[in-house]
């Protein structure tokens, strides 16, 4: 059984999602991913938020747009 993290770290979350850190922080702070800085300082993220951001923009296939048809 894998226990989930409530935080994750610039480094873990970097690695959960698979971007280098210095885009991560880029993403920060062009304000297109969510983190929380607790005390003003060091970054931290909800893995569940980073999934959010993973999965959002979806493209449809060819097979999903003609079972809508």
């Amino acid at each position: 059984m894998q226990v989930q993290k409530a935080a994750l770290s610039i480094d873990e979350a970097a690695k959960f999602i698979g971007l280098k850190k210095s885009y991560l922080y880029r993403l920060v702070y062009s304000k297109k991913i969510s983190c929380y800085k607790p005390t003003g300082g060091r970054l931290f993220f909800k893995q569940i938020e980073l999934e959010q951001f993973l999965f959002r923009n979806k493209q449809g296939a060819d097979y999903e747009e003609q079972s809508h048809a």
